[in-house]
């Protein structure tokens, strides 16, 4: 793994560049377009770049056909492939949209957002998390969707290769792929992803945990909701709901039921060449007691994983829980972090070249903000070059306080360690007792911000040193 930035002392991502694209000068422009993004989060290209001559690089950089972001994509996707041998790992895919209200004047060649009015675009990412600590491991591919031709207006009537719902089984086909040194790999994903084409065609190598959208009719006869509701409660437990929306984060007591069913396939939606039936387990989780006023949990999760015992419903609980990881990663493209929607790019070409760039950057931020309290378990070369170490224990030692409460409790080897220096220097307080707030998506772009002309000034004067310089 390569240094990002072309300068000396740039902090190392988890990625080796954004890719060769045929020419060296091009490998180099986007490494340091990569590097850039990193410590300025912005999508501006004038902010990004140190000068105008460097801002013309990038913009010509980005409006050359010979970079694609499936190059950008696949070195990202290889890398992270690289980090993934013997573990279990959760390949979390969604769909996001970027969405520009009041740019329509000066844009070219976006198709529809969402709303059929506004210009826009959506990014479907793979991420991988290892299953077992929550950590994040990397990109694995991504689906961008540019709706240039306007609304279907008949959805049934085309087939399932050429639908936007096929995002949903290529991230699958993605997560075979390129996570084929996993031990095991589980796709999950939410209320979109319940698609029978998905079920019956699941790659091989792969297991599915989706949470259930539609009350599909049951092979033996009777509706989804109704089996479920006739299982025995085998638990009752405390789940942590978090934020969504203007609805805060709270705890929800919810029951447990699981069991087995096989899905019918539908008569007017699935292709007639799919299996009639698809055996899945389900682990219906139903909140008891909702507060007044709110909508109750009620997720009906459906997997390949055997769910026979109470431990092996709750895992898989705990797995569909670790979802909300990309929502973090979206949060921090967007008005927490990159504020991707604000760029004043006008080609959509070049802009989804941009966007491709901003994930792999916010994916990294979430990477350091996953790994802050050492749970990830994840070492400091997932993230930093060994010959930013001398320099990152001066500026570790210059941030620590006189109390243990106030010093570094990580050990050095750890990402953990490395994440509370780039915390510490976004404004975070260090102080990690109830009642302060941890550091989020914001503080580790601040602290990165901070960090990298600390580490090229460190280099610098190293090297005037060597050279006998005053």
């Amino acid at each position: 793994m390569c240094a990002l930035g072309i300068g000396e002392g740039a902090i190392r991502l988890d990625v080796a560049g954004l890719g060769r694209f045929g020419d060296k000068r091009r490998s180099e422009v986007g490494a340091a377009l990569l590097s850039s993004m990193q410590r300025n989060r912005t999508l501006c290209v004038h902010r990004l770049a140190q000068d105008r001559l460097e801002a013309r690089r990038f913009g010509e950089f980005l409006a050359n056909p010979e970079v694609t972001t499936r190059e950008m994509l696949a070195t990202a996707g290889r890398l992270t492939g690289q980090r993934v041998g013997g573990r279990h790992v959760l390949a979390v895919q969604d769909t996001t949209e970027l969405h520009f209200p009041t740019h329509a004047a000066s844009k070219h060649g976006f198709g529809r957002g969402g709303n059929g009015e506004d210009l826009g675009l959506f990014l479907h990412p793979v991420l991988a998390v290892d299953a077992a600590t929550g950590g994040m491991l990397g990109l694995v591919d991504c689906v961008v969707m540019n709706r240039t031709e306007g609304k279907v207006a008949d959805r049934r009537g085309r087939g399932a290769e050429d639908k936007e719902s096929r995002r949903w089984l290529y991230g699958a086909e993605a997560a075979e792929h390129g996570l084929s040194d996993a031990a095991m790999v589980t796709v999950v994903a939410d209320r979109e992803s319940d698609i029978y084409d998905l079920f019956a065609r699941r790659p091989a190598g792969v297991h599915l945990l989706c949470r259930s959208a539609q009350d599909r009719a049951l092979l033996d006869g009777g509706l989804l909701s109704e089996r479920c509701a006739s299982w025995t409660e085998q638990d009752r437990t405390t789940i942590n709901v978090p934020r969504h929306g203007q609805q805060a984060a709270r705890q929800a007591n919810v029951a447990l039921r699981f069991g087995a069913v096989s899905l019918r396939r539908s008569q007017t939606q699935a292709a007639k060449d799919l299996p009639e039936s698809v055996m899945l387990r389900v682990v219906d989780v139903h909140e008891i007691d909702p507060p007044r006023g709110l909508e109750p949990v009620h997720w009906r999760l459906l997997t390949t994983h055997p769910v026979t015992t109470l431990d092996e419903a709750h895992q898989i609980v705990a797995w569909y829980r670790l979802r909300w990881i990309i929502e973090q990663v979206f949060r921090a493209l967007k008005s927490h972090g990159l504020r991707i929607e604000d760029s004043q790019i006008e080609a959509a070409s070049s802009f989804t070249k941009l966007a491709v760039v901003a994930l792999i950057a916010a994916v990294r931020t979430m990477q350091l903000v996953l790994a802050r309290d050492g749970g990830t378990g994840q070492t400091i070369t997932d993230a930093v070059d060994p010959a930013n170490l001398p320099a990152l224990r001066s500026v570790n030692a210059s941030l620590e306080g006189r109390t243990d409460k106030l010093k570094n409790p990580y050990d050095e080897t750890s990402l953990a360690w490395f994440a509370w220096i780039v915390a510490r220097l976004g404004g975070w307080s260090g102080y990690a007792s109830k009642g302060y707030k941890p550091p989020g998506p914001k503080t580790m772009h601040h602290g990165l911000l901070r960090l990298d002309p600390i580490l090229k000034g460190w280099h610098l004067a190293s090297r005037s040193a060597l050279a006998g310089l005053p």
